[in-house]
């Protein structure tokens, strides 16, 4: 059979049942027909943080990349819920037809893959998560952060983008990142087109102090579900242990010498993982 690759890229502008609008940025690259692969970037990122990767390692699936709200081309217009803009991006997959996907989310994508996951079940065989976490267990751990993101998009707003991602990249979860001048440079250039309003209402949106923890619902999730953490982020590979001990069909997978965003510097090792996992619940595919 032959497979017809192609770049799809459009916008939809809807409106919600409550009459607020948003603006979902979606490109769909590889095999229309294939399994489709939903791939949710993190804080700061684009639909286009994928776009090596796939078009190298996946051109035989359905690849949708979309800009998360509020990031790259993906415009939240007015104050809305988590919950209609979720629901909002399940009713455009199946307009298009998509009726069952498998997420592949980064850190900020991985929690609301998660949440995708609860909120449609039926839709969701299996998940893949890098860097993921199901959110903050407490009240108290939510509000503190929810202020920590405050306090940290007003740094944006006092100091600019320049400023803020030199600060940025030198936490400790990316200490590979800043040590590689040439990634580096690409990333700031790249996270410097986002708009510092909409990033405030993403983050005031599926921030990890906004959303509900989903910890207690782990145990009930019993779908295939990887978990990938680059070796030198202890922090999540600790939380994902945790993660792997409560769900029911966990694989983790460690990318060694990968820090919290691994992907974008081991990205073979990354591909190959999540081809392995789809092959294992795939036979076939």
């Amino acid at each position: 059979m032959r497979t017809t690759n192609f770049i799809w890229k459009f916008s939809i502008l809807s409106v919600a049942p409550e009459k607020t609008k948003f603006k979902w940025y979606l490109q769909i690259l590889g095999n229309r027909s294939g399994l489709p692969l939903l791939w949710l970037h993190g804080f700061m990122g684009a639909g286009e943080d994928w776009e090596a990767l796939v078009a190298e390692h996946f051109s035989e699936y359905c690849n949708i990349l979309v800009d998360l709200p509020g990031h790259g081309c993906s415009i939240i217009f007015d104050e809305s819920s988590y919950s209609s803009i979720l629901d909002n991006l399940k009713e455009q997959l199946t307009v298009m037809g998509i009726a069952a996907f498998i997420p592949i989310g980064y850190s900020m994508g991985g929690r609301i893959a998660l949440h995708l996951q609860q909120r449609f079940p039926q839709s969701i065989p299996a998940l893949i998560g890098l860097s993921m976490a199901p959110g903050l267990k407490t009240d108290q751990e939510r509000q503190q952060r929810r202020q920590a993101d405050t306090e940290l998009m007003n740094k944006l707003d006092q100091h600019g983008f320049t400023a803020f991602l030199e600060e940025w990249y030198k936490m400790p979860l990316f200490q590979s990142i800043y040590k590689n001048e040439k990634l580096l440079t690409t990333l700031m250039s790249a996270r410097s087109s986002n708009d510092p309003d909409q990033l405030r209402k993403s983050i005031d949106l599926f921030g990890n102090g906004a959303l509900p923890s989903l910890w207690q619902a782990l145990q009930n999730m019993d779908i295939p579900i990887l978990l990938i953490n680059g070796s030198k982020d202890s922090k999540y590979c600790n939380i994902n242990q945790e993660m792997f001990d409560l769900l029911p069909q966990a694989r983790q997978q460690i990318i060694q010498d990968g820090d919290h965003a691994f992907h974008l510097e081991k990205s073979m090792d990354t591909a190959l993982a999540i081809r392995h996992f789809l092959r294992e619940i795939n036979k076939g595919v």
